[in-house]
């Protein structure tokens, strides 16, 4: 992805001078007509944000849009909803058509670290604030959030790497597949789990393939490709459960049964909950997506309307651990909104 988003990111700061001069133009109207707190535009009592996710399909982002949506309408505050389809040049040219109506707060999941960091810039400059959400940007882009709000990928992929060599007793053959290569849920939990991978020499590591996607076909042909190569797998290890659910109909097919393997993911949605129950899913983390947009929208809602900032730049969210032996207590506590 990196390849992909560095010539759009140097396109973009040639075309920076242009969008000054329309973005400063727009503020000065705005400022005319009593735009609100730290935002672009509108009026004090009827804000507008913007919201760019890359993906619509995720469950995890479907719940952080209902989040936002149901804040925002406690608030009178309009939300439009746009998706860069894990395009990184798609996404800068969404956010680049919500500057240019000004509106009083930008909230965006980048599905690159980097690509997006000259129109973010752009913002900050003309008085639009921005929050991440779930994905962060890279250092160079901190200044110009207002916030990051999401769970810390790296403890995540810590806690199931931990959770599978607990479960084999420090020995067994771990297969791992991979998300998005370049996409920093993908990377940066990687990096927690091969932390952990790497402090227990009884584990054997087969570093899958990147499935590419996150669907269940492209989970089914990774799973498929692994097991065709390794004889002997006692765990598979998914970035998250849209591609582990794909690994589960792959390890069905080959007539293993669910007590001979174990199987992890990320998310936490109705399909993981679902296949836990049914004892073909072992181990999911939700990430929260739901208490994530509410926190996400608040924070630049509470910015927009009265100047408050948070704390920290960075906004944890706390995930959830979900088992077959906590499913009732995580999925009320996932039904009263709490994650």
């Amino acid at each position: 992805m990196s390849a992909t988003s560095t010539p759009r990111a140097l396109w973009a700061l040639t075309a920076a001078a242009g969008l000054v001069v329309s973005l400063a133009a727009c503020s000065n109207d705005a400022d005319a007509n009593g735009g609100g707190g730290g935002g672009g535009g509108g009026g004090d009592d009827d804000l507008t944000l913007e919201f760019n996710v890359y993906s619509r399909s995720l469950p995890y982002f479907q719940d952080m849009i209902r989040g936002i949506q149901d804040v925002a309408d406690e608030d009178g505050v309009t939300v439009n909803v746009t998706y860069g389809e894990t395009d990184p040049e798609l996404q800068f040219s969404q956010l680049e058509n919500a500057l240019s109506s000004v509106p009083d707060g930008l909230m965006v999941v980048p599905v690159d670290a980097s690509a997006l960091i000259p129109v973010i810039q752009q913002a900050d400059s003309n008085g639009v604030p921005v929050v991440t959400l779930a994905n962060d940007l890279a250092e160079d882009g901190h200044a110009s959030q207002l916030a990051h709000v999401g769970a810390q990928y790296v403890e995540v992929g810590r806690q199931k790497a931990q959770y599978i060599v607990d479960a084999l007793g420090g020995q067994g053959t771990v297969a791992y597949i991979h998300g998005i290569r370049g996409l920093s849920f993908s990377e940066e939990q990687a990096r927690g789990a091969m932390e952990v991978f790497e402090e227990n020499p009884g584990i054997t590591l087969i570093d899958g393939p990147y499935a590419g996607e996150f669907s269940s076909d492209a989970g089914l042909t990774a799973t498929e490709n692994v097991l065709t190569g390794n004889a002997t797998v006692d765990a598979l290890y998914f970035d998250n459960d849209d591609i582990a659910l794909g690994g589960i109909l792959a390890v069905q097919q080959r007539g293993i049964a669910p007590d001979d393997i174990l199987i992890i993911g990320t998310d936490g949605g109705a399909p993981a909950l679902e296949a836990i129950s049914a004892g073909d899913l072992d181990m999911t983390i939700s990430l929260c997506g739901y208490a994530t947009g509410r926190q996400g929208a608040q924070v630049l809602i509470d910015y927009v309307q009265d100047g408050t900032e948070p704390e920290d730049r960075v906004v944890p969210v706390e995930v959830l651990t979900i088992t077959p032996d906590n499913l009732e207590a995580s999925q009320a506590q996932i039904d009263a909104g709490d994650c």
